[in-house]
């Protein structure tokens, strides 16, 4: 499946395949659950929804992000030499272009 196709829950859980995350299903299918360290209990994981885990990979990624460049009305994700995606929220954007970046513009449905 095409990584500009997918919803923000496949999105968040191909981001931590990226990351070589583990995830388990959330309760009641409510996205993902990860365990940050043996000690601390499952919390959720959704970098495309949440700053304090999409922040760090976009600083990290170098990722350039833009408000309606080109006049798309979206937000433009960029990752150098010639990774550009959109999306209707900046996560969103900035995540497509993490897991291209990664994992290529085709993933596994």
């Amino acid at each position: 499946m095409n990584v500009t196709s997918l919803t923000l829950d496949q999105l968040d859980y191909w981001v931590a395949k990226a990351r070589s995350i583990e995830l388990t299903a959330a309760p009641e299918g409510k996205g993902y659950l990860y365990t940050p360290h043996p000690t601390i209990a499952p919390r959720q994981w959704s970098p495309t929804r949440l700053w304090s885990q999409g922040g760090p990979i976009i600083e990290e990624a170098k990722i350039d992000l833009n408000w309606d460049w080109e006049e798309s009305a979206e937000w433009t994700a960029s990752i150098e030499p010639d990774i550009n995606t959109q999306g209707k929220t900046v996560l969103g954007a900035a995540m497509k272009a993490y897991v291209i970046a990664k994992l290529g513009e085709e993933v596994e449905q």
